[in-house]
């Protein structure tokens, strides 16, 4: 190109998507994880006990906004875990503390409540079972 010299990097942000030169997901799984723990501490403000939004519409909202950003191109990245592969649990783990922290906020339990039950007061899937529901 007349002698101008393009410099190599090593990730390149496309549609949103970080892609890395040996197609690791390490980089775009962080991204999506600061868009999702940057969108909780929003959140948080919406879902105050005394003058905050009601838990129903809040999960909706949540299912609606926050689960859509951080599982963008989900497909690519993430695999869930079956018989032959391993999977991506780490990821799906990590990525999975952001519906935690959204679940805290919608039922206003105490963080050290078990998973199991916010999920069932919120009435929301496993993380890991959005995952294969969306992958599939």
């Amino acid at each position: 190109m007349q002698g101008v010299k393009v410099p190599a990097i090593a990730t390149h942000k496309f549609l949103g998507v970080m892609i890395y030169q040996e197609l690791w997901w390490t980089d775009h799984i962080n991204l999506a994880l600061q868009k999702g723990m940057k969108w909780v501490t929003q959140y948080f403000r919406l879902a105050k006990p005394s003058r905050g939004i009601s838990a129903k519409f809040m999960r909706q909202f949540f299912n609606s906004v926050a689960v859509p950003k951080v599982i963008y191109v989900a497909d690519l990245f993430l695999i869930p875990e079956n018989r032959n592969l391993k999977g991506t649990k780490y990821f799906i783990g990590k990525l999975g503390k952001v519906q935690r922290q959204a679940s805290l906020h919608i039922t206003r339990m105490m963080w050290s409540a078990p998973m199991d039950t916010i999920d069932a007061c919120t009435d929301l899937l496993h993380f890991h079972l959005l995952i294969e529901k969306l992958t599939h």
